[in-house]
């Protein structure tokens, strides 16, 4: 399993203004979050700073971006609930369209 402290490492990497992070989830149990995305984006106006952001909802209903993990890891877009008060649901599938196996030892070391 993922810890969120491990999802904060993933997040912190240093994307040098270039590519991104895109990570697939689902809440357990849950019966509107099964096929989520939360990432990591250079702005693209200021490549000297990153986007935030989920996708929620399979119909774009639900798509939120942030100019700050601060911001992002507090918002209240899970039913009134943050990303670190719904992290036991979590059910990480993929990160950057790869498994977790092969993947976590690039953000994580």
């Amino acid at each position: 399993m993922v810890s969120f402290a491990d999802i904060c490492k993933i997040f912190a990497y240093d994307l040098q203004g270039t590519g991104s992070i895109e990570i697939e989830f689902a809440l357990e149990g849950h019966p509107c979050y099964c096929n989520c995305w939360m990432g990591k984006t250079p702005d693209r106006t200021d490549k000297s700073k990153d986007l935030f952001w989920f996708g929620l909802t399979y119909d774009g209903s639900e798509s939120y971006a942030f100019d700050s993990f601060e911001t992002f890891i507090n918002a209240d877009v899970f039913d009134g609930k943050t990303l670190q008060e719904v992290w036991p649901q979590v059910v990480l599938r993929s990160i950057d369209d790869c498994s977790l196996a092969y993947r976590l030892p690039y953000y994580l070391g």
